[in-house]
């Protein structure tokens, strides 16, 4: 017989408890054991369930008002559940506080810090964290600014038509100032707009890299921002996938099918990059369509969760999908989200998935207040 670890067991016993608690406080009705087996999804048999509802019995949690009726909670286990609720809250709080501190120090390099978001999302959840930047390669330019930020410091800012927007930083190896900047954003824009992204490179070399006429400094930074247009053409917007480890680590009691299904997480992470590309399309879309008047209220910034066979394929069938997206003007510019079982904690997760959609929306919306500034 398999013997669980003690915080495993304890973990388990905790949340049939608050189960319990939870059923009796909402319907007024004593608890019972086949209510709990048909509808908990504890995913563990009758009999181990009688046996934690006797433990709970035996400790002062829960008690029987007739033989065999249901359970109850005393006031012992009144108060286990009200100091859960109020751990979540204080959870909540402190992992607020303690991402807003790991972001501090990593708001200079967009690259860096998605990819730190992605395995900051794992550390907390204890599961896979991913970040996902909208997809421009298929859109046409509408705008692109270029902005000092400081010292050698420079963000490029992508405008595409389908109201997506592109934070890319750089690091000039010469400085220069707003006046330069200025100009050379004007002539990029002259040379650039409505064209389609996949054509931005030849233009670029083309109308400035091949010609002698453009400053030494204009040049260098020209060159970075060929580079990473090019790399787009070749590689496509990046993918930020972090802790599918993490998975195994929180599957004690996971099945054969299960651990397959996570394996084969590795060798699809390009259908799962698409099917969180369309999730993000969604959101743009949805964005697109709200009313002037609504757009500004938050109304599309939610936390979407999809579970098992809901996520469409089916290698994730024990698995769900919480994700946000993160925004920029009211416009979705990309999303985070924890992939995880099903039997993931939810209230925890959605407070993660939350907190770091709007900490990058406020770091992103940081930068841009810059551009209008300049």
């Amino acid at each position: 017989m398999r013997v669980l670890k003690p915080e495993i067991a304890q973990d388990r016993r905790d949340k049939i408890l608050n189960w319990v608690v939870y059923n009796y406080v909402s319907t007024g009705k004593p608890v019972s054991s086949d209510l709990i087996a048909s509808h908990g999804g504890f995913n563990v048999s009758s009999a181990t369930i009688r046996n934690i509802l006797k433990e709970l019995e035996d400790t002062g949690f829960l008690y029987q008002a007739h033989t065999s009726g249901g359970r109850i909670p005393s006031d012992k286990g009144y108060r286990a559940y009200v100091d859960h609720i109020l751990r979540l809250q204080r959870l909540a709080a402190g992992e607020k506080e303690r991402l807003e501190q790991e972001y501090e120090r990593r708001n200079e390099q967009l690259d860096a810090f998605l990819r730190h978001t992605s395995r900051t999302i794992a550390d907390m959840s204890k599961w896979a964290g991913f970040v996902i930047p909208a997809d421009i390669e298929d859109d046409a330019v509408k705008r692109m600014d270029l902005v000092r930020l400081s010292g050698k410091s420079v963000l490029m800012i992508v405008f595409v038509h389908s109201g997506i927007l592109k934070h890319v930083p750089f690091v000039a190896e010469t400085p220069l100032d707003k006046a330069a900047l200025k100009s050379l954003s004007d002539r990029l824009n002259k040379a650039l707009r409505d064209v389609p992204v996949r054509d931005v490179t030849g233009i670029i070399w083309k109308d400035f890299l091949n010609k002698g006429d453009a400053p030494k400094a204009q040049k260098e930074l020209l060159k970075k921002i060929y580079d990473y247009f090019s790399a787009m053409d070749r590689e496509g917007d990046p993918f930020y996938l972090e802790g599918v480890s993490r998975i195994f680590d929180s599957m004690e009691e996971a099945g054969l099918d299960d651990i397959r299904g996570v394996a084969r997480l590795l060798e699809e992470k390009e259908r799962f990059s698409h099917m969180l590309r369309e999730r993000l399309r969604d959101c743009v879309e949805k964005r697109r369509k709200l009313p002037a008047a609504d757009a500004g209220k938050g109304l599309a910034h939610s936390v979407d969760i999809t579970i098992g066979s809901e996520n469409h394929i089916k290698e994730f069938n024990n698995f769900s999908l919480v994700s946000s997206s993160y925004c920029l003007k009211d416009k979705a510019v990309g999303l985070v989200g924890i992939l995880g079982h099903k039997r993931m904690e939810y209230p925890k997760m959605i407070t993660i998935v939350d907190s770091v959609s709007s900490m990058v929306e406020d770091i992103l919306s940081e930068w841009e207040a810059l551009a209008e500034e300049d």
